[in-house]
């Protein structure tokens, strides 16, 4: 019983010990993902924009589309220099409920 109860109480204090070492973030990590965010909202962009080109998309959708594309980026840019990255998140339409929903029918 003194084993058991000295193996928890180590195990404990190791994960206690180890949480804030997991939990620093690398900030030239960090400037690396805010500069690929970046490169890929231009990129984004620019697929946009030879979509209102070839007919594909007319200019009010990609203009809004282009808007709530930097409004996230703007967002993502902020929690970046906040130390914070969360990733990017579940976009709306993406499938996934409609994918699950017929797989139970």
């Amino acid at each position: 019983m003194r084993r058991l109860a000295a193996s928890i109480l180590a195990l404990a204090l190791l994960v206690l010990s180890a949480v804030p070492a997991l939990g620093a973030v690398d900030q030239d990590k960090l400037k690396e993902i805010k500069a690929l965010t970046q490169q890929m909202n231009s990129i984004k962009v620019q697929i946009i924009d030879k979509e209102v080109e070839a007919g594909i998309l007319d200019q009010t959708k990609a203009d809004k589309i282009k808007n709530a594309m930097q409004e996230r980026q703007q967002r993502i840019e902020q929690d970046i220099d906040k130390g914070e990255f969360h990733g990017f998140g579940q976009k709306k339409g993406c499938g996934r409920k409609n994918s699950n929903a017929q797989k139970a029918e």
